[in-house]
């Protein structure tokens, strides 16, 4: 298997997963997705409309950065992310 392949076969199950989650259960999927080794691209688990459903903005707020942000983004938003989102404390 080579590793684009590899790539659209995780980004496929995040985007599945994510399209059946709703809810807190949304943020879990997100800590998973951010914090994988191999994924660098976020915007096909952003486009999923249940992330636009979710109890907090948080979700998207952490995909966005992922997906669009720069390391300045990063480093600026880190501390409001970090109360909410637990990997972005270190």
């Amino acid at each position: 298997m080579d590793i684009v392949q590899k790539l659209e076969e995780i980004i496929d199950h995040f985007v599945k997963q994510a399209s059946s989650l709703e809810g807190s259960a949304l943020g879990s999927l997100v800590a998973e997705a951010t914090s994988h080794s191999s994924l660098f691209a976020f915007s096909e688990i952003l486009a999923v409309p249940n992330l636009e459903r979710t109890e907090t903005s948080v979700n998207l707020d952490v995909l966005r950065l992922f997906s669009q942000g720069t390391w300045s983004d990063y480093k600026s938003e880190r501390a409001n992310l970090a109360s909410s989102f637990g990997p972005f404390s270190h």
